[in-house]
């Protein structure tokens, strides 16, 4: 291979990693939505049955990226979570924003603590933009989606 070759080799070489590098990489970004947006969900609905089975009112606080599901009645963090692409929270309480009260019954109005009525909503997006959003209705049902205006 003479050395017009040899540098004509080089550049495609350069181009294949630089095109294949940057295809991996948006293709995980795109994957840690997903790995987030399953996490968070999981969470959530987890936070749903422990509220029921205890027939106890659970809040789960979102303050930046992380995430702490605590038992109302005696404050102890039950779970945490890091949520590196959470975006917005679109959920309020007469306790405090950007939190979720669940009880044994929903999250609905009747209970004293959520302020919307029929649910909200909490969005998830990566740097290249991909996006996911989590729904919670007034039973506390845990959907992907958003939620709609009321």
């Amino acid at each position: 291979m003479n050395k017009k070759h040899q540098g004509a080799f080089l550049r495609i070489l350069i181009l294949t990693l630089l095109f294949t590098s940057t295809g991996t990489f948006v293709l995980w970004d795109n994957s840690r939505v997903d790995t987030d947006f399953s996490k968070l969900k999981a969470l959530l609905q987890d936070t749903r049955y422990r509220a029921i089975g205890n027939d106890s009112p659970f809040v789960v606080q979102f303050s930046g990226k992380e995430v702490a599901v605590s038992d109302k009645n005696t404050d102890l963090v039950v779970k945490a979570l890091i949520v590196p692409t959470l975006e917005k929270v679109n959920y309020d309480t007469t306790i405090g924003d950007n939190m979720i009260v669940f009880t044994g019954h929903g999250t609905s109005a009747y209970n004293a603590y959520n302020m919307r009525v029929h649910g909200g909503d909490l969005r998830l997006k990566s740097w290249f933009g991909f996006r996911k959003d989590i729904a919670v209705n007034c039973t506390g049902l845990v959907t992907e989606g958003l939620y709609p205006a009321e």
